[in-house]
This record gives structure tokens, C-alpha cells and sequence, in this order.
């Protein structure tokens, strides 16, 4: 590692250190607006990722103009912001039922309710990096045990802060870089829940290009190959920022795709679509809550392939 990076990763590590110990030592609501105050900071220095955000919502058909485009992409750094925040301020309090339901309306129905019930069988948690993503997999692990997929930080030391924050409860991490598919296979059948996040753009074969916002977009097939290899149901979730530490946790419906021998791929391309379709849904209603600074459509529209 060059000197330049060992710099610039210890300034990352001062600057997250301070920053988490801030969050950690100030009430609640300014606490808050202390990690928005980041946020706007990151948004003036981080010209990389504000254009980025502000190009997605431009092509994506999002905002109409620039000026919007700019407005909801630095609302999109603040909603991260609070969920870092968040990590401190709120994940503690979960665990208490009482608090839970203060802070969070769950939107679930019946069948969903019974699936994560059900002694011994697996589920597939499927969102996105919208509102806090995270609660939606804090909730359901007061119902089963749940196994999340996350890739590591390149900072290992503000990694490590990170960590001392994750989510409590009956909950596990995989390293997305070492991850093998049978642990996930072997997660479900042990009667887990297994946590996607698959909005980001996907590498490799195991993929499918998907329309999301009338573009297409390289997207991971893993829930609906899963759910073929194990008949796990699919649970849509989001977890929408209300309020002030007040949240709107949504979950569908079980999912169950047809998987035909014959249309095994058409079949899981379908499913992925679906699921894209929903996540789109949910994020046109509260655009301001998602990630737009993510490089989400490396693949080029058919007009823009020269």
C-alpha cells in the first residue's frame, strides 16, 4: 500500500472515528442534524458521486430538471447519513417490543406473518438501499434467525467502527467476497432468513439485465435461483424513514414465481424483473430515501451504443 493510501485511509478513519463519537455523545435530534450537516458537506466535496446521483436522476426520468435532480440527490446523502446515525441512535432500542412498536408501523400481512412463524423453514428478505434497509432484517430476526450478504468496506479500520454497531439480535453477516452459493442454500434449509440487498449493479454470470426506470440494469438473479433450489418464499421489504426516529417497515405478500424446465431462464428473468418493479415502485414514492449516488446502470441503452 502506497503512502498516499495509507493517508488518505487514516484521515477516512479519524474523520469516521469523530464523527460516530459525535453521534454517539449528542441527544437524539442533534445528533441528527449533525450527521444531515455531514451529509451536505460530503455532497459539496464528493463531486465524483453528486454527479453521479444527479445523471441517474436526470435519465432515470426522476426529476424533471437539473435544479430537482440536485435537490433530491443531496436529500439521498442525508437520508444515508441518518442511517449510519441511526445504527447508534435506534438500532439499541429494537429489541424492546414496546419501543419497537412506538418507533416502527409494520405493514405485513397474515401469510407473511405465518411464513416467518413457520418452525423450519427458510425465507428470502429482498429490498433495497432505501430508508434504513437494515430494519426491515432487524425486525424479521425477532421471528427467525437472519443471515445478511454485505461487502466489507475498503477502509478496514472504519469497517471496524461499523461493526461495533451492527445489528444486534439473532442476526449474521457473510462476506460477500467469500461467500460460496451453498452457504446460502444450507442458511435457508436451516430455517434462516436470508437477507438480499439487489439493487446494486451485478457482475458475472449469475445476473440478468432487467428494466429499472426504463433503463437497463445488470441485476443479481440470487433470490429467484434460491427460491428454485429450496421453494423459500420471497419477501419484499422496505423500511421508510416518517419521521423523526419513526419508520414505515412494508412487507409483501409471500412470493412464489413458477420455475418451468423447460423456461428455467425466462422464468427466473421474469422473477427478477418483478422484484425490480417492485423495489422501483417503492422508491417513486420517497425518492429523496435512496441511493442515487450508486453507478447502478453500467449497461447501455440500445440508443446509446454507438
Amino acid at each position: 500500500m502506497n503512502l498516499f493510501r495509507k493517508a488518505k485511509e487514516r484521515l477516512e478513519y479519524l474523520g469516521a472515528r469523530i464523527a460516530f463519537g459525535m453521534i454517539r455523545r449528542l441527544p437524539p435530534a442533534a445528533a441528527c442534524r449533525f450527521a444531515k450537516g455531514l451529509a451536505d458537506l460530503a455532497f459539496l466535496a464528493l463531486g465524483k458521486r453528486r454527479r453521479t446521483a444527479v445523471d441517474n436522476l436526470l435519465k432515470g426520468g426522476v426529476a424533471a430538471n437539473r435544479r430537482e435532480a440536485r435537490r433530491i440527490a443531496r436529500a439521498s446523502f442525508e437520508s444515508m447519513a441518518l442511517t449510519v446515525a441511526e445504527s447508534f441512535l435506534v438500532a439499541p432500542l429494537l429489541d424492546d417490543p414496546r419501543k419497537r412498536a412506538e418507533m416502527i408501523d409494520t405493514i405485513m400481512p397474515p401469510a407473511t406473518r405465518e411464513a416467518l412463524e413457520a418452525p423450519g423453514k427458510g425465507a428470502i428478505l429482498v429490498s433495497g438501499h432505501i430508508g434504513n434497509w437494515e430494519f426491515g432484517a432487524q425486525l424479521v430476526s425477532h421471528y427467525k434467525p437472519v443471515t445478511g450478504v454485505a461487502r466489507p468496506m475498503k477502509n478496514a479500520r472504519v469497517q471496524a467502527l461499523m461493526d461495533q454497531v451492527q445489528m444486534r439480535g439473532n442476526f449474521e453477516t457473510i462476506d460477500k467476497h467469500s461467500l460460496h452459493p451453498m452457504q446460502l442454500v444450507r442458511a435457508l434449509k436451516k430455517g434462516r432468513v436470508l437477507a438480499l440487498l439487489t439493487d446494486q449493479h451485478a457482475h458475472g454470470d449469475s445476473s440478468a439485465i432487467v428494466q429499472f426506470f426504463g433503463r437497463p440494469a445488470a441485476t443479481y438473479t440470487s433470490p429467484a435461483v434460491l427460491q428454485r433450489l429450496t421453494g423459500a418464499p420471497i419477501l419484499f421489504a422496505t423500511g421508510i424513514r416518517t419521521g423523526f426516529l419513526h419508520y414505515r417497515a412494508y412487507f409483501s405478500e409471500p412470493l412464489f414465481y413458477p420455475y418451468r424446465k423447460d423456461h428455467l431462464e425466462e422464468d427466473i428473468q421474469a422473477a427478477t424483473q418483478d422484484i425490480a418493479s417492485r423495489l422501483e415502485a417503492e422508491i417513486r414514492k420517497t425518492p429523496e430515501q435512496y441511493l442515487w449516488a450508486h453507478r447502478r446502470w453500467k449497461v447501455k441503452p440500445a440508443t446509446e451504443v454507438p
